[in-house]
């Protein structure tokens, strides 16, 4: 009997190592491709990366090989070369820009207007300047710029450097604006085998700046913001506020988030920050002797280097069912960007903390 059931075993095992295996086979890509517009053309530059090999655009061959020593302005690291070029470049006819940036007379600041979501405006005028960071279809805002060097989301610092300077090159010494688009302009077009992954970039660039008379006042620019984090139990004992505006890893993980998650058990892990283009801002309302107590952003804006914060601040209505134990709300935001102070306002104005950046 116990042979028998040995022998069982040993043919079951035997047929377990017969079960086929879905494994990933033949060479792997993936696929980074920039459109942008132009007063004279749209285009688009794609870039790919992995193993050489042959691909099809609409029956096209596309023969994908190692980049070769020389060097190219359109070049990325790491990037293979298209049938003997550094990319695929199309050229499409021209459409009609997506926004429209003028520089404000009387003053010297700028109105930036759009059609379109954006995720970021930039100005280069002898050097570089953001306007704005996310900016609602339909929005016309009014900045006189933060220096800082565009960081389009979705491209490398390598392949961000590329695209500019082609930029430049085209520009005969105007100055000019960079739109990051929220959307793509063009639908994804299919290559054949399918990349592993495909990122899209989509940007517009408007040559020269005109001046225009601007009357009245026009909705200061808001900078890319979202809500890391907020609650009631922060670990923040002190009854008065408290914020901090950490600009570096170490600050927002020695101050910041042994305040916010301390009381939490186990403590979480800290989100993620690219602390090389963004920031965060912290604000400790201060211990509460019950719950009903919340934090709300009315909005964010960027002016002279200062973020400002407005918050509504909610309390328990006399008689609410409220959780009678001692609460200590808070609210960390990423902000994007390196302000240098960041000053917490009331729904009326009035100043509730300010930090300077650590």
């Amino acid at each position: 009997m116990k042979l028998w059931k040995l022998s069982l075993g040993l043919l079951a095992l035997g047929l377990s190592a017969c079960v086929p295996v879905l494994v990933e086979t033949g060479p792997r890509y993936s696929v980074t491709e920039i459109e942008w517009l132009t007063p004279e053309a749209s285009e688009r530059w794609t870039y790919f990366f992995g193993d050489p090999q042959t691909v099809y655009l609409d029956g096209r061959p596309l023969v994908l090989e190692p980049a070769p020593a020389r060097e190219h302005i359109w070049s990325v690291p790491g990037a293979l070369w298209v049938d003997g070029q550094p990319n695929l470049r199309e050229v499409l006819p021209p459409l009609r820009l997506p926004a429209q940036t003028v520089e404000a007379l009387p003053g010297f600041d700028y109105v930036v207007e759009t059609r379109v979501d954006l995720e970021g405006v930039w100005l280069y005028d002898g050097t570089w300047f953001r306007l704005a960071g996310k900016l609602k279809a339909g929005s016309r805002i009014r900045s006189d710029g933060v220096p800082a060097y565009p960081v389009l989301q979705g491209l490398e610092r390598a392949e961000t450097k590329v695209v500019l300077n082609e930029a430049l090159a085209r520009s005969g010494n105007r100055p000019l604006v960079v739109y990051q688009l929220s959307d793509a302009v063009y639908p994804d077009y299919r290559f054949d085998p399918k990349p592993r992954t495909y990122r899209k970039v989509s940007l517009a660039v408007q040559y020269g700046v005109p001046k225009e008379f601007v009357l009245g006042p026009v909705t200061p620019p808001a900078p890319a913001w979202e809500v890391l984090d907020k609650g009631p139990f922060s670990a923040y004992a002190d009854t008065q506020p408290y914020a901090v505006l950490a600009v570096t890893e170490k600050t927002f993980l020695q101050k910041v988030w042994p305040l916010a998650a301390g009381r939490r058990v186990p403590q979480p892990a800290p989100p993620a920050i690219d602390f090389r283009r963004d920031s965060v801002v912290a604000f400790f309302w201060g211990t509460k002797p019950t719950g009903g107590y919340a934090l709300k952003v009315l909005r964010v804006l960027l002016k002279d280097d200062v973020l400002v914060v407005q918050l509504q601040l909610i309390q328990p209505k006399p008689g609410s069912l409220v959780t009678q134990a001692i609460t200590s709300p808070y609210l960390l935001l990423r902000v994007q960007g390196k302000p240098t102070k960041v000053r917490f306002l009331d729904e009326k104005g009035n100043l509730l903390k300010e930090a300077r950046a650590e």
